[in-house]
């Protein structure tokens, strides 16, 4: 897990708190200065609870029949906010997450962070690299009837049976990584047929079973290894150390001497080396990676036993062309 990010989503449910206790308390106050009489009323409930506190440490009183009278106070509150028009639960504790109660922990003799802080930092996590919190960036929203059901050019499948397929397998690999056969993907395409989505599904998949992931572009990796090579910056450090990296849309980056190549070929070749996840989309084939970014490039994204290669074929799908 990201620290920073866990923090702010615990901080972030600390504030939900806060927030609601200042609702309630200010209600409280509200229906105090224009209600005495359920004041009144309140007040004695308090009484009832105090009392029986105090009866039972004198050894003098019995708390057998408090939930009763406790039940009978509430009621009376209740029909006296319902005859001024107020819901019956105005005045009742406000949680966003009643299962913990927004103090962000649950359990009794084992505690641990509430799902409502989990929640929380995933959202942060597809914040910070980039993906969608609406879910429309996910498997459960990957709609293959947007594809094409007609024949592939020298395929036994139509584009949209491809696809499906293709879907399957990122959210196979997602849902088992790292107990995966590859730990390395390449997508291959052209533009409009799905790549990226499928991308920003897995890394979603991934951000919902805490794998670390990051998503960058290819034009980001290049900005960040020209800093790595002109002015010793050590931004390529957590490119090289994250869990899984996702790669998108390489071959879009311009080439720059001494460095596209130098460096794409060192983070994934050391991130082989360490067992680390690269997942990469491009619009290049394999004959054009290997002019590109040369032999030894390639060979290191087409072995299948570190990297599976995935070609996708099609038409683009995007503003309804097909």
């Amino acid at each position: 897990m990201r620290e920073d990010l866990l923090r702010e989503a615990e901080a972030q449910t600390r504030e939900t708190q806060r927030k609601n206790e200042e609702t309630v308390l200010r209600r409280r106050q509200e229906i105090y200065e224009k209600y005495p009489e359920i004041r009144t009323l309140m007040e004695k409930r308090e009484n009832l609870i105090y009392g029986s506190i105090l009866d039972m440490l004198r050894g003098s009183g019995s708390a057998e029949d408090l939930p009763e009278r406790m039940e009978e106070a509430s009621a009376k509150i209740r029909e006296g906010l319902k005859s001024r028009g107020l819901p019956e639960d105005y005045l009742s504790p406000i949680y966003d997450c009643p299962l913990c109660q927004d103090t962000g922990v649950v359990g009794e003799k084992i505690r641990e962070r509430c799902e409502c802080v989990k929640k929380r930092y995933q959202a942060l996590v597809r914040e910070a690299v980039g993906i969608k919190n609406d879910g429309s960036e996910t498997f459960e929203a990957f709609r293959s009837d947007l594809f094409p059901d007609t024949m592939l050019p020298g395929s036994r499948n139509t584009q949209r049976q491809q696809m499906e397929r293709v879907r399957r397998y990122c959210e196979k690999w997602a849902n088992e990584y790292p107990e995966v056969q590859t730990r390395d993907m390449v997508l291959s395409g052209k533009t409009g047929l799905g790549k990226t989505f499928l991308l920003h599904a897995m890394a979603n998949r991934l951000i919902q079973r805490d794998v670390p992931v990051l998503l960058v572009s290819a034009y980001s990796f290049l900005e960040t290894a020209r800093r790595s090579w002109f002015e010793n910056d050590d931004g390529l450090k957590e490119l090289m150390e994250t869990e899984v990296l996702m790669l998108d849309d390489l071959g879009s980056e311009p080439m720059m001497q001494n460095v596209t190549t130098e460096q794409l070929f060192n983070l994934i070749n050391e991130r082989q080396r360490a067992g680390r996840a690269t997942v990469i989309s491009t619009n290049l084939n394999e004959g054009e990676l290997k002019e590109r970014y040369s032999e030894r490039i390639l060979s290191r994204l087409t072995d299948g036993r570190n990297c599976m290669f995935v070609p996708i074929q099609g038409q683009d799908i995007r503003n309804g062309r097909r």
